[in-house]
């Protein structure tokens, strides 16, 4: 429970929103609304020094603008992918599988930050032959959604495994943009401590949420006779991560196409062991989907 002195009226739920900050303002705030990576924050940073904000939950244009601007850019970065992989017929074909997928609106249409992942590694999977970018985007996408970061072990295998040229680049790349996104806590009297604040406030957060929306929470729903599937959970999840891993060595060769579809089967996995899912999420790994089932086929 919020324990910040109320400064507004109840809605309707009879949920007060507006508290004194530690700011010493009255504002609006979501108590669970820093469960998510530095870069899905400083996403928000543009749309927010050009509308600023008002304080309250009103039509919070920054908000609107952010999600517009990385719809766009993921159109956009799949034109680019398309066009450099299978040329301009591909690249439109991904550029309106994109606009024209139902779940990518959804999120467009609800203003989430659940197109900054995609977009991100849609940018890195174009500069793919560029292992410093390629290690980056994979960087900065993880640290919007965590999820993106079981694809560094993939991605850095990329294109013959470990004997791939390249690989002190794109761990520098990964090393640097996760410097770059951490940065923050230098400003911090107590880096450390803000360092774990921010575990428990995300990580350790999402690892004990209990949600309604999978099969792996059904105690949520307070119905007799369901059974719990924690363990079977656990195990998957083991597994998805053993794969993960298993993924910088085998297979050994791995073309474009390839790695799309290896970097959709990963992002589905790990959507289908969360314990929160929601239909925000399939925009993540859908360009990838899409690259694998329109792209070229590739002689082997």
């Amino acid at each position: 429970q919020d324990r910040r002195p109320a400064c507004g009226p109840a809605d309707a739920t009879g949920e007060i929103r507006e508290r004194i900050q530690e700011n010493g303002r009255c504002e609006s705030s979501n108590p669970r609304g820093d469960t998510y990576g530095p870069v899905s924050y400083a996403a928000y940073v543009p749309g927010y020094l050009v509308f600023g904000w008002t304080g309250k939950w009103d039509r919070l244009p920054a908000a609107h603008a952010t999600s517009l601007l990385f719809d766009a850019l993921a159109l956009a970065g799949l034109a680019l992918v398309g066009r450099r992989f299978g040329g301009a017929r591909l690249a439109a074909t991904l550029a309106f599988a994109w606009a024209a997928y139902p779940f990518t609106q959804y999120a467009s249409n609800s203003n989430t930050n659940d197109a900054i992942m995609p977009a991100l590694l849609i940018w890195g999977f174009w500069l793919l032959t560029k292992p410093g970018a390629r290690g980056a985007f994979v960087a900065l996408a993880g640290w919007t959604k965590f999820g993106a970061l079981l694809l560094a072990p993939l991605w850095l295998g990329y294109p013959s495994g470990l004997r791939s040229p390249g690989k002190r680049r794109f761990v520098a790349g990964f090393a640097l943009a996760t410097a770059a996104a951490f940065s923050i806590l230098l400003l911090e009297p107590e880096p450390l401590h803000a360092l774990r604040v921010f575990y428990d406030r995300t990580v350790g957060f999402q690892l004990e949420r209990g949600s309604p929306f999978s099969i792996w929470d059904w105690g949520s729903y307070h119905a007799r006779g369901l059974p719990d599937l924690h363990v079977v959970q656990q195990v998957l999840e083991g597994l998805l991560l053993a794969a993960a891993l298993l993924l910088a060595v085998r297979p050994r060769r791995r073309t474009p196409l390839r790695l799309a579809a290896l970097t959709a089967a990963l992002l589905a996995g790990f959507q289908l062991v969360l314990t929160h899912w929601f239909y925000l999420y399939l925009p993540w790994f859908f360009p990838f989907v899409a690259f694998a089932l329109f792209a070229p086929g590739e002689e082997e």
